[in-house]
């Protein structure tokens, strides 16, 4: 699923952007489904994003990202919201080990339930709406093929099935960063966050608080960090 590579790239500039939809029965999130022909993540699902592109507006890094998924948001899947609308919610950096590295900006949105999603049918061939607790146990099935960020943002979304009074919350906390440092072990791959006892030395056998991403033949499951650790 990953692209590994011996030498490190320049991570360029990217941004996602995440709508929610609270329907009658559950808050909703959109993924897409990326051609199984494409080169990069082939059929992979995933939230609407892309590259930011040199001529997306705005003063700073932050500002081109939140253009740049908006536009990515139109061109993928049909949905037009100001850039103004979309409030930043993550910053992640694609490990050095993968080949084509990403410095990756995720927006948070939410839009009417009835809004329409329409998608290219080319780079993009399908879209879903997924209860976030509902896409976690699809992939953990073997189901639903997304990346790490994909999976741990949908961990953190899972906080809007317990009460709607949590999107206040969650859409005003700052951004989290994660920038991933990644060891091999056995057929796993471990994704070490900051806060993980181990994430400066890559020391497995250190004892202490875990917050990391483990996967193995295309799954991947989030151990988030405990509170107070």
């Amino acid at each position: 699923m990953l692209e590994l590579s011996d030498t490190v790239s320049e991570a360029r500039p990217a941004a996602t952007a995440i709508l929610v939809r609270f329907t009658d029965q559950s808050p909703e999130v959109l993924l897409l489904k990326r051609n199984e022909a494409l080169k990069h993540m082939p059929g992979l699902w995933v939230f609407p994003g892309g590259k930011v592109e040199p001529d997306d507006p705005g003063e700073d890094a932050l500002e081109q990202a939140r253009h740049g998924a908006a536009r990515e948001l139109q061109e993928e899947a049909g949905v037009s919201l100001s850039p103004a609308a979309l409030t930043p919610f993550s910053h992640w950096l694609t490990p050095v080990v993968v080949k084509r590295r990403f410095s990756t900006w995720f927006f948070l949105a939410e839009v009417d339930d009835d809004t329409p999603v329409t998608v290219d049918g080319s780079e993009i061939t399908a879209h879903q709406w997924w209860c976030p607790s509902e896409a976690l146990a699809a992939h953990h099935n073997g189901d639903l093929p997304l990346t790490p960020p994909t999976l741990v943002s949908l961990h953190a979304l899972q906080c809007l099935e317990a009460s709607r009074d949590s999107w206040a919350a969650l859409a005003s906390r700052p951004p989290v960063h994660f920038f991933p440092n990644v060891v091999r072990e056995a057929e796993a791959m471990i994704f070490l966050y900051e806060g993980d006892a181990c994430y400066e030395s890559g020391d497995l056998t250190l004892q202490g608080p875990a917050h990391r991403t483990v996967g193995k033949e295309g799954r991947f499951y989030y151990e988030p960090l405990s509170e107070g650790a």
